[in-house]
């Protein structure tokens, strides 16, 4: 190989690892899933999206997290929370709706199964938790623990 082109192929060699290197740093363990139906398994009533901005800014439990993925939760506006098996779900209200979380019991864990189709997905941040954007939420099903406690 001709010498005058080693040193130009190095310096490109050495900027596209250094892309490849802070894409990933930037999104790490991240699978987009837009576009999939996917099986979600929530254990709590649904709380305002404004609300888990606040808790996620201020909490120690959520230190490190994605600024980008906050900024993009913060950009939803009026939207509802449900968390899940390592997942944070937003949902429009009309789809929380679909549901249910009236169930009275003590001494006993509420699991609410659904599907939904997914939007739009972000990590927030190493360590964390997946956030998804969902629409079109079925509920499939619903089950009572007892806590051992009773």
């Amino acid at each position: 190989m001709n010498k005058k082109w080693t040193i130009p192929l190095v310096i490109v060699l050495a900027i596209l690892f250094v892309l490849v290197v802070a894409y990933i740093d930037d999104n790490p363990d991240v699978i987009d899933h837009s576009g999939e139906r996917m099986s979600f398994n929530v254990s709590s009533g649904s709380s305002e999206l404004t609300k888990v901005i606040k808790n996620i800014k201020t909490l120690p439990y959520y230190e490190g997290y994605d600024a980008k993925t906050v900024k993009w939760m913060e950009s939803m506006g009026n939207k509802q929370v449900v968390f899940g098996d390592d997942a944070i779900v937003i949902m429009d209200g009309f789809e929380a709706m679909k549901i249910p979380y009236d169930v009275d019991v003590t001494d006993a864990y509420v699991y609410n199964y659904f599907t939904a189709e997914v939007v739009e997905n972000h990590g927030l941040g190493v360590g964390h938790t997946t956030v998804y954007y969902v629409k079109n939420v079925k509920f499939t099903g619903q089950e009572i623990v007892g806590n051992g406690l009773a």
